[in-house]
């Protein structure tokens, strides 16, 4: 599950145990998915997590945020989405960038999203 998926920020080079204690979940919560994305970025008062996978054909997504009282317990909550809907957030919305504009995982998915269409996801 974890070998193809990219950890970024503050999450780069700890995988899927990061996740796990991030959420409060377990393993049964992440059976049966292949993670392909997964960036968290904190500072002194607030962090944001944002969680890409594939189970079977379908993509689906997480995204939580907290502030500097709590942590994001209770926010796994995958969001079924499209290629397409990701891509258009990408290109018109602010879909993994900074508050200031600059890349916070916006050229990986990008990156991602084209690789996957290559292989022929939808």
């Amino acid at each position: 599950m974890e070998s193809k998926t990219q950890f970024l920020n503050d999450w780069e080079g700890g995988g899927v145990e990061l996740i796990k204690r991030a959420f409060k979940i377990g393993d049964e919560s992440l059976s049966g998915i292949e993670l392909l994305l997964a960036s968290y970025s904190r500072d002194a008062f607030c962090g944001e997590a944002f969680v890409l996978f594939r189970r079977g054909m379908s993509l689906y997504e997480v995204n939580a945020s907290h502030d500097s009282s709590d942590g994001m317990d209770g926010q796994w909550e995958p969001e079924e989405t499209l290629l397409m809907a990701l891509e258009f957030r990408l290109e018109r919305g602010r879909l993994g960038l900074r508050t200031d504009g600059k890349n916070l995982f916006a050229d990986e998915l990008r990156f991602l999203l084209a690789e996957l269409k290559a292989n022929g996801f939808s």
